[in-house]
């Protein structure tokens, strides 16, 4: 009797291996392009509670109009707890996942974060790109462009604890930031003797301040306003750094239309002695700043040069002191008079009033200062602090399509030397200003994007409930495997 191949018990072997092969090569092979085609064409559904894993449909806007990459970079290191480590990971993780999962293939969002304690050359890389400081923070870049934003900036708290995550709205306004192409311009008046931006002079420079500000991609530049009919369209915000003679009443007219009608922002140095016309600015905007000199008996001074050391914060912290309080940093100023709310000026809802720093509580603003000698509290002449050092003030423009439109914004300092080059560089006066500068520009204000709540599920359990739940999970295991062994048993026999 002949014998076919299919007969023949190596031919079917042989053929029963091929034929095993092939089936585990189409399996890989379906398997990689399964997960090829679920790579570049997925959908996401988001059924938690009010979508909070999902971004904004303004956010998913922006992100579809982008024309150039974006990355971002969290920078973590041991500095920060533990505990707002972790927190800051995860809520940054998701977050993040959800801005590279909005954005196109062309122009993609790409997310890095970087554990400074351990990719020591990579942190060093970022500082060198982004300058230095780095460290707990998130840095939003594009091209040549990016935004610092510190990892506590990102969490509103109350009772010292995290009670909203303010991530979405940041990140989306600094997207929008660096992407947008349109320079921000920080004007410094001249022409009355103000501090000059390109002086290295310790004293009477503010090179280190104008330096801070370039490498943090904004545009400064003079400003001559008696030589001009008006402030130049592009003025992001305009700096009046110590004005020794008196401003012009067309100056003063300039400045005081710039604000109200361009939602202008300024930021004044003052020294001491007459406001030379700034007084005018001042009352418009809720404010005043006595000629008196802050005094302190608690001896708070600089051993060398004898500035105030001031380390008092309002109870509601203003944003751009909110690192300080945080790390711990006071702020050093030279001979500084108070800058207070004018309660004589006309009452005005749109208007919002913010101290910044305080001077401490065991403080006075001296209104004899220029007799000099041993000067004392006099309740008759003399202000009782703690006074404010500084205050803002921001107006609202209104509001639309359920937008709020931003005015102008103020902000008085009552040091002109705060900002100098001898002090810039020294405890927080660098912080305070960059932060304030940031503040002030902050677009945030125009997004619809509110902070999402962070809610916290525990599940308390006694030893004798884990002991029960554990047993009750253990069954359904168990009994598969007690089935498994069974049928193994049967299948033998």
């Amino acid at each position: 009797m002949k014998t076919g191949m299919f007969d023949d018990f190596k031919f079917v072997r042989r053929a029963g291996r091929l034929n095993l092969w092939l089936q585990i090569v189409l399996g890989v092979v379906l398997y990689a392009g399964l997960n090829y085609v679920a790579a570049r064409h997925y959908m996401k559904w988001d059924f938690s509670e009010n979508r909070r894993n999902s971004l904004s449909p303004e956010s998913v806007a922006y992100l579809k109009d982008l024309q150039k990459p974006v990355d971002i970079y969290v920078i973590l290191s041991g500095a920060l707890d533990s505990s707002e480590r972790a927190a800051a990971k995860r809520d940054l993780g998701v977050i993040l996942r959800q801005y590279e999962y909005s954005a196109s293939s062309k122009f993609p969002v790409r997310a890095h974060f970087v554990n400074a304690d351990v990719e020591s050359r990579r942190a060093e890389e970022l500082a060198n790109r982004f300058g230095n400081d780095l460290e707990n923070s998130v840095v939003v870049a594009s091209g040549e462009r990016y935004k610092r934003m510190p990892i506590t900036d990102f969490y509103d708290r109350a009772d010292g604890g995290r009670v909203a995550f303010r991530g979405e709205r940041l990140i989306s306004s600094a997207i929008l930031n660096v992407t947008s192409g349109k320079e921000k311009k920080i004007y410094f008046l001249r022409g009355h003797g103000e501090m000059d931006y390109k002086s290295a002079s310790p004293a009477s420079g503010l090179s280190e301040l104008a330096g801070m500000l370039g490498s943090r991609n904004y545009v400064v530049a003079p400003l001559d306003l008696s030589a001009t009919k008006q402030i130049p369209a592009d003025a992001g915000m305009l700096v009046i750094a110590g004005a020794q003679t008196a401003l012009l009443p067309r100056e003063i007219d300039l400045i005081r239309k710039y604000l109200l009608n361009s939602s202008g922002k300024v930021v004044i140095f003052l020294g001491m002695g007459p406001l030379l016309g700034l007084e005018d600015v001042l009352y418009e905007w809720g404010l005043m700043s006595d000629d008196m000199l802050i005094l302190d008996s608690s001896g708070d001074y600089e051993s060398s040069g004898g500035d105030l050391i001031a380390r008092t914060f309002p109870q509601k912290a203003h944003p751009s002191v909110k690192y300080l309080i945080d790390n711990s940093l006071p702020v050093q100023f030279g001979s500084v008079r108070p800058v207070r709310p004018d309660l004589g000026a006309p009452i005005d809802d749109s208007l919002k009033l913010d101290a910044i720093i305080l001077s401490g509580p065991s403080s006075w603003a001296e209104k004899s200062y220029r007799k000099g000698g041993v000067q004392n509290y006099d309740a008759a002449d003399d202000l009782i602090g703690p006074l404010p050092l500084a205050m803002v003030a921001a107006r609202t423009g209104g509001t639309e399509l359920g937008l709020k439109i931003p005015g102008g914004k103020l902000a008085v300092f009552g040091d002109e030397n705060f900002a100098s080059n001898r002090r810039i560089g020294r405890l927080g006066n660098s912080k305070l200003m960059l932060n304030l500068v940031n503040w002030m520009f902050d677009d945030t204000e125009t997004l619809n994007i509110p902070p999402r709540p962070l809610e916290s599920y525990k599940l308390t359990l006694s030893k004798n409930d884990a002991l029960s739940l554990s047993l009750r999970f253990m069954v359904i295991p168990l009994a598969i495997f007690f089935i498994g062994v069974i049928v193994s048993i049967v299948r033998r026999k």
